[in-house]
Protein backbone atom coordinates (compact mmCIF):
# COMPACT_ATOMS: atom_id res chain seq x y z
CA UNK A 1 0.00 0.00 0.00
CA UNK A 2 1.02 3.48 -1.10
CA UNK A 3 1.50 6.03 2.08
CA UNK A 4 0.16 9.21 0.86
CA UNK A 5 0.56 12.84 2.70
CA UNK A 6 0.36 16.16 2.11
CA UNK A 7 1.95 19.59 2.93
CA UNK A 8 0.25 22.43 3.17
CA UNK A 9 2.23 26.16 2.55
CA UNK A 10 0.72 28.84 4.51
CA UNK A 11 2.01 31.77 3.25
CA UNK A 12 0.98 35.60 4.16
CA UNK A 13 1.26 39.21 2.42
CA UNK A 14 4.74 39.86 3.57
CA UNK A 15 6.00 36.63 1.72
CA UNK A 16 6.38 34.67 5.47
CA UNK A 17 5.66 31.19 5.50
CA UNK A 18 4.05 29.80 8.80
CA UNK A 19 6.07 26.52 10.39
CA UNK A 20 4.86 24.54 13.11
CA UNK A 21 6.82 23.31 16.02
CA UNK A 22 5.85 19.43 16.24
CA UNK A 23 5.49 17.87 19.40
CA UNK A 24 8.05 16.47 21.92
CA UNK A 25 5.80 13.20 21.69
CA UNK A 26 5.66 13.12 17.96
CA UNK A 27 7.40 10.14 17.18
CA UNK A 28 9.02 11.40 13.68
CA UNK A 29 10.84 14.83 14.22
CA UNK A 30 9.57 15.46 17.51
CA UNK A 31 10.49 19.25 18.65
CA UNK A 32 11.44 20.69 15.05
CA UNK A 33 9.95 22.89 12.73
CA UNK A 34 8.34 21.82 9.44
CA UNK A 35 5.05 22.78 7.50
CA UNK A 36 1.28 21.75 7.90
CA UNK A 37 1.79 17.96 7.17
CA UNK A 38 -0.57 15.10 7.49
CA UNK A 39 -1.65 11.67 6.35
CA UNK A 40 -4.48 11.15 3.94
CA UNK A 41 -6.93 8.84 5.14
CA UNK A 42 -8.18 6.07 2.93
CA UNK A 43 -11.38 7.28 1.49
CA UNK A 44 -9.77 11.00 1.02
CA UNK A 45 -8.69 13.07 -1.72
CA UNK A 46 -5.26 14.67 -1.50
CA UNK A 47 -6.89 18.42 -1.14
CA UNK A 48 -9.58 17.30 1.56
CA UNK A 49 -6.83 15.52 3.45
CA UNK A 50 -4.90 19.06 3.43
CA UNK A 51 -8.57 21.17 4.46
CA UNK A 52 -8.71 18.55 7.16
CA UNK A 53 -5.39 19.12 8.31
CA UNK A 54 -5.27 22.59 8.69
CA UNK A 55 -8.51 22.34 10.67
CA UNK A 56 -7.37 19.58 13.02
CA UNK A 57 -4.25 21.06 13.67
CA UNK A 58 -4.22 25.07 13.47
CA UNK A 59 -8.22 26.00 13.59
CA UNK A 60 -8.02 27.59 10.21
CA UNK A 61 -11.10 26.34 7.69
CA UNK A 62 -10.58 27.26 3.93
CA UNK A 63 -12.60 26.27 1.43
CA UNK A 64 -11.65 24.13 -1.59
CA UNK A 65 -11.21 27.21 -4.00
CA UNK A 66 -8.39 29.15 -1.15
CA UNK A 67 -5.94 25.92 -1.58
CA UNK A 68 -3.95 25.31 -4.85
CA UNK A 69 -0.94 22.66 -5.69
CA UNK A 70 1.91 24.21 -5.42
CA UNK A 71 3.62 25.09 -8.99
CA UNK A 72 0.78 22.72 -10.91
CA UNK A 73 2.45 19.71 -8.33
CA UNK A 74 6.33 20.50 -9.78
CA UNK A 75 7.25 19.64 -5.81
CA UNK A 76 5.36 16.40 -5.58
CA UNK A 77 7.03 13.60 -4.29
CA UNK A 78 6.27 10.12 -6.12
CA UNK A 79 8.74 7.42 -4.90
CA UNK A 80 7.87 3.53 -4.78
CA UNK A 81 5.70 3.52 -1.50
CA UNK A 82 5.07 7.14 -0.76
CA UNK A 83 3.62 10.08 -2.17
CA UNK A 84 3.30 13.88 -0.56
CA UNK A 85 1.60 16.45 -2.88
CA UNK A 86 2.40 20.47 -1.83
CA UNK A 87 -0.04 22.68 -1.30
CA UNK A 88 -0.21 26.47 -1.19
CA UNK A 89 -2.74 29.08 0.58
CA UNK A 90 -2.21 32.70 1.68
CA UNK A 91 -3.42 33.79 5.48
CA UNK A 92 -2.66 36.57 7.30
CA UNK A 93 -3.99 35.53 10.54
CA UNK A 94 -1.50 36.38 13.63
CA UNK A 95 0.18 33.53 15.47
CA UNK A 96 -2.30 34.01 18.38
CA UNK A 97 -5.24 33.42 16.04
CA UNK A 98 -4.21 30.02 15.28
CA UNK A 99 -5.74 26.94 17.19
CA UNK A 100 -3.15 24.80 17.57
CA UNK A 101 -4.03 21.31 18.33
CA UNK A 102 -1.61 20.52 21.70
CA UNK A 103 -1.10 17.11 20.84
CA UNK A 104 0.64 17.26 17.78
CA UNK A 105 2.18 21.11 17.84
CA UNK A 106 4.03 22.78 20.42
CA UNK A 107 3.98 26.10 19.03
CA UNK A 108 3.73 27.94 15.36
CA UNK A 109 6.06 30.67 13.84
CA UNK A 110 6.01 32.51 10.62
CA UNK A 111 9.32 33.28 8.91
CA UNK A 112 10.71 34.72 6.65
CA UNK A 113 11.67 32.42 3.85
CA UNK A 114 15.44 33.31 3.73
CA UNK A 115 15.66 32.23 7.08
CA UNK A 116 14.25 29.09 6.20
CA UNK A 117 16.52 28.55 3.39
CA UNK A 118 19.61 29.63 5.84
CA UNK A 119 18.53 27.29 8.49
CA UNK A 120 18.39 24.23 5.75
CA UNK A 121 21.88 25.55 4.51
CA UNK A 122 23.10 25.69 8.24
CA UNK A 123 21.87 21.37 8.49
CA UNK A 124 20.20 23.56 11.62
CA UNK A 125 18.76 20.29 13.39
CA UNK A 126 15.70 22.49 14.31
CA UNK A 127 13.97 21.92 10.95
CA UNK A 128 12.86 19.13 9.46
CA UNK A 129 13.69 19.88 5.49
CA UNK A 130 17.12 18.74 4.43
CA UNK A 131 18.74 20.43 1.69
CA UNK A 132 17.31 18.41 -1.20
CA UNK A 133 14.12 20.33 -0.44
CA UNK A 134 16.02 24.46 -0.99
CA UNK A 135 14.40 24.30 -3.95
CA UNK A 136 10.77 24.65 -2.99
CA UNK A 137 11.51 27.53 -0.85
CA UNK A 138 13.42 28.74 -3.47
CA UNK A 139 11.21 28.93 -6.08
CA UNK A 140 8.36 30.66 -3.18
CA UNK A 141 11.26 33.30 -3.63
CA UNK A 142 10.85 33.55 -7.19
CA UNK A 143 8.66 35.94 -9.80
CA UNK A 144 7.57 32.28 -10.77
CA UNK A 145 4.92 31.50 -8.57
Amino acid sequence: MVKREISVIILNDKNQILLQKRSENKRSYPNMWALCTGHVEENESFKEAAIRELKEELGVNIKFNELYSLAGGKFDIYEENFITKFYIINCNLNEKNFIIQKEELSSIKWYDIDKIINMIKNNNNTIVYKKNRIILFEYLLSDKR
